[in-house]
């Protein structure tokens, strides 16, 4: 019993602190103290050392040399590579789900943009930022297919494609998922694979002239 009650809590740990990360409460760049993370959490230091172990294995926190640890900041060249790898994975999760998934399972991503309108204020924005995450993720869990949710749940790729907020505003983005959906709709799986791969690979592009400009490679 004791054994069980320490990895349940080294399992708890690690989700909280994963999920700090995920809602920004640790920033990218932040130092990472185990002691205030310890206290904060109102554990021993053993349960996050192994928590900040799992997570750098991961590659949400890294080691810097005579810096410690801090939380990961993902670079353009990292995003262009993670927008790559959803292009490709999501494609296949859509197909997936509109040939295999019943009406029923369908709703689950069907509704997610319901009552979003252009323009949106800050508010609207925050909570279209959620409803894009969670319709990518959503894809991937209807899937169904073990071999794609692993790869997303070890590497967490779609969480760390938002680091920087939403790569293209709504205003592009919006009529972009609504037409994914209206092909899952009409079952056309073909078409809604070739529209998610399209409009990831969009955000890709924008990344790429991002990192141009930044670099001074930009024409």
């Amino acid at each position: 019993m004791e054994k069980i009650k320490k990895n349940a809590l080294r399992e708890l740990v690690y989700d909280k602190i994963k999920l700090m990360i995920l809602d920004g409460a640790l920033i990218p760049g932040q130092k990472i103290s185990k002691k205030e993370l310890a206290d904060r959490l109102a554990v021993s230091q053993t349960p996050v050392s192994e928590a900040i172990n799992r997570l750098t294995g991961e590659g949400l926190i890294e080691q810097r040399p005579r810096e410690g640890f801090c939380i990961k900041t993902f670079t353009y060249v990292d995003l262009k590579e993670l927008f790559a790898a959803r292009a490709g994975l999501e494609g296949i999760a859509i197909r997936l789900c509109i040939e295999e998934l019943s009406d029923k399972e369908l709703e689950k991503i069907l509704h997610i943009f319901d009552g979003f309108e252009l323009p949106m204020n800050d508010r609207e924005h925050a909570r279209y930022m959620k409803a894009d995450q969670r319709f990518h993720e959503t894809l991937i869990a209807l899937s169904k297919n073990s071999v794609i949710i692993n790869f997303d749940r070890n590497f967490d790729f779609i969480m760390k494609s938002y680091q920087k907020g939403l790569i293209r505003p709504p205003e592009e983005t919006l009529r972009e998922h609504l037409a994914i959906l209206a092909a899952v709709v009409e079952r056309n799986a073909p078409l809604a694979q070739e529209l998610l791969m399209r409009h990831l690979l969009r955000s890709r592009e924008v990344i790429k002239d991002q990192h141009l400009k930044f670099s001074g490679q930009a024409k």
